[in-house]
């Protein structure tokens, strides 16, 4: 996860490219599998934003990692590194491939109230999800974005009984 270290820090989020088979789509954080040229988790996560969102890795300050989570719709384990930049360069889809569209988000729209919701899964899942304008964020990358909002200390109270069902754009794989 890419956040910008400025007064009104900015997060860093990618659409997932519509011909993907896994997610197309849908709102994610840059990332991926480690390689066998990768030494370390955190290695994998700064080759991966360089490869799929341009941002050079010395131009990141990695903060750390969050714990380990298996994410079930994916059958992977993903180990979360937080990283801060300084957001002087614009990020774009690197690998259109993989990425439709890079978009930075103001922390203090994901934290506002009127943003938070929870989501729902006709498959019974029920989590947080935010909405960022055109954006629907929720399932894995939500919760990890929940998460990483109350580590900082920059979530604020919001009406959890307000349920939104996920769109039927995602609900293909």
């Amino acid at each position: 996860m890419l956040f910008t270290d400025e007064a009104d820090p900015r997060v860093t989020v990618i659409e997932r490219a519509i011909t993907m088979r896994r997610h197309a789509g849908q709102v994610a954080f840059p990332g991926g599998a480690m390689e066998p040229t990768d030494p370390t988790i955190i290695d994998a996560a700064l080759r991966e934003a360089q490869e799929e969102v341009g941002l050079d890795h010395r131009l990141v300050r990695v903060i750390g990692e969050l714990p380990a989570a298996w994410v079930a719709a994916s059958n992977f384990d993903v180990t979360p590194v937080i990283g801060v930049w300084d957001g002087s360069v614009e990020l774009w889809p690197a690998d259109p491939r993989e990425v439709g569209a890079v978009h930075s988000l103001q922390v203090s729209r994901l934290v506002d109230p009127a943003a938070r919701v929870r989501s729902r899964h006709p498959g019974g899942y029920v989590g947080p999800a935010f909405l960022a304008g055109e954006l629907f964020i929720w399932g894995f990358t939500a919760h990890l974005l929940d998460e990483a909002l109350e580590l900082a200390g920059w979530a604020r109270p919001w009406d959890a009984s307000v349920v939104v069902d996920v769109p039927d754009r995602f609900l293909r794989d």
